[in-house]
């Protein structure tokens, strides 16, 4: 499941219009005079200049926050830190900026990402880290003083000691509209609050709005044999970590540090997965024998898992159609000691693609919005746009339908993406289906399945949602060609959308 796109947002202020991100495509273009700063300077500080470089690249080039190399050669115990500041500036980014402008005469231009990023994270560090007003101003004077733009010290230094001063209830002035003050108050774009007011209403929006605003937890997939994967547990409860009762062999870890320092993680005993993640795999119920084709595979996080399922009594194949990320599962892969793989660059959508050959079950974790991973990426409400969803609908069904083509009868497809959005999820199945009569819906069940009921909508479909059991938000279908020897009890029973089982539960220890 991947996501990236650049998205444009506006509030309106004492009857003028502010830009929130104005907008990132905008910010991302270059100009004669575009300010360029110093990243290797950057890369060579602590761990407040690096959030600073990294909230800079996701304003202007569209990164993703772990696309890119920006915690590289920083010390393990400033990574937190880092990390904390350049998310949080993220997940609070439109209230921060609607508090920044208020103290400006005029708007930022565009060209100064850096200084926007100064901005931004020092702001954040003092009205949610609870950083002295003074110290995160002084901070961020001496990052600017310290670059290129030096010019632009005294205007950072008297913006930021305004903004300092305000408090947070200030960005809600004059919005009348309560999606646009829940909008603010929770840090979203206006047209994604607006788009779930509509779908669910404005209690399951809200809660949805709240899940996501709250750092995600660390969930780890216990990796190998019965008896390592035994043995792993053991060594991270001893440690610290506490198991999620509804998910089998899953574990959460609370305390902090760099996962890289966790017993087990050199040797492959556990993959870091979110809760909904690690259900995926095992919906497709794998036996010896089974030729599985792994569609959207990078970075590999589930095509370890299916390797684990089939316990070396499957051929599984891996296809990704991007170089960059095959070179991140392979590496995955191998942490995991995981062999056996057949990995192939390419696009399931293109008919040419392993043409000749037939799978029994396959794994599409298609390219999506990412609408239900803000828990983990922040840097998603910014990096969406309005028409993403219907975009990324005609993308997905394409790669749905090419690997329906190389399906033996009888085979098994599993459709699943990270996004709560229909266009993404139950309408690519209908429109799938509608147009592909040799193939059903076999619904997933809490017998079948071992989910748990609250996860099950009624008309098959897995869906889980922000906070709900410690998860992420995640869509999942199982399609099954009927005209073989499946033995299951296929039925397409698409209907109306399922009531979201709110209050959210949250993952506990036994």
């Amino acid at each position: 499941m991947r996501y990236g796109a650049d998205c444009g947002q506006s509030w309106t202020l004492n009857h003028r219009t502010i830009p929130i991100l104005a907008t990132i495509r905008d910010l991302g273009r270059t100009s004669p005079d575009l300010i360029i700063v110093n990243t290797n300077d950057l890369m060579a500080s602590g761990p407040r200049a690096r959030a600073v470089l990294a909230v800079m690249h996701v304003l202007k080039d569209g990164l993703q926050l772990r696309g890119h190399d920006w915690l590289e050669g920083l010390p393990l115990r400033d990574r937190a830190l880092a990390q904390e500041i350049a998310m949080g500036s993220l997940r609070h980014y439109a209230l921060l900026t609607t508090l920044l402008n208020q103290c400006m005469p005029r708007p930022l231009p565009p060209k100064r990402h850096f200084v926007r990023a100064v901005l931004l994270t020092a702001l954040y560090q003092a009205l949610f880290l609870r950083v002295p007003a003074r110290a995160a101003v002084f901070e961020a004077v001496a990052l600017v003083k310290g670059s290129k733009e030096k010019a632009m010290v005294p205007f950072c230094n008297a913006i930021l000691r305004k903004a300092v001063l305000l408090n947070k209830e200030a960005a809600l002035t004059d919005l009348e509209d309560p999606v646009a003050r829940l909008a603010m108050t929770h840090s979203y774009p206006e047209w994604l609050v607006r788009r779930w007011w509509q779908h669910w209403g404005e209690e399951t929006c809200r809660h949805i709005l709240e899940a996501g605003n709250q750092p995600a937890p660390l969930t780890l997939r216990l990796h190998g044999d019965p008896s390592t994967q035994q043995d792993t547990m053991q060594s991270l409860l001893k440690a610290g970590a506490t198991l999620c009762p509804e998910t089998p062999g899953a574990l959460t870890w609370d305390a902090g540090g760099p996962v890289e320092n966790l017993p087990g993680f050199t040797e492959g005993r556990f993959a870091v997965a979110d809760q909904g993640a690690q259900w995926i795999p095992t919906l497709l119920h794998l036996e010896p024998g089974d030729r599985i084709l792994d569609a959207c595979a990078a970075p590999g996080g589930k095509t370890a898992h299916l390797a684990q399922l089939g316990m070396g009594q499957v051929q599984l194949t891996a296809v990704d159609k991007s170089q960059a990320r095959l070179q991140r599962l392979r590496e995955n892969l191998r942490r995991l000691r995981v062999s056996g793989v057949r990995v192939i660059a390419g696009d399931v959508a293109d008919g040419q693609l392993l043409a000749d050959e037939k799978f029994d079950r396959a794994l599409v974790d298609a390219p999506c919005s990412g609408t239900g991973i803000i828990r983990h990426h922040p840097e998603i409400k910014w990096l969406r746009k309005p028409d993403d969803p219907l975009r990324m609908h005609r993308e997905q069904l394409a790669i749905l339908t090419g690997v329906a083509a190389r399906m033996d009868g009888g085979g098994v497809v599993l459709y699943a993406t990270c996004s709560m959005e229909p266009e993404e999820n139950q309408d690519v199945v209908k429109a799938f289906l509608a147009s592909h009569p040799q193939w059903r819906l076999d619904p997933v069940s809490t017998t079948a399945d071992g989910l748990h009921p609250s996860w099950i909508q009624s008309d098959g479909f897995l869906q889980t949602w922000p906070g709900l059991s410690g998860m992420d938000g995640f869509f999942a279908a199982r399609l099954v060609r009927i005209d073989g020897s499946f033995k299951g009890t296929p039925g397409s029973r698409i209907g109306k959308e399922d009531p979201i089982p709110f209050p959210l539960p949250e993952c506990t220890p036994n």
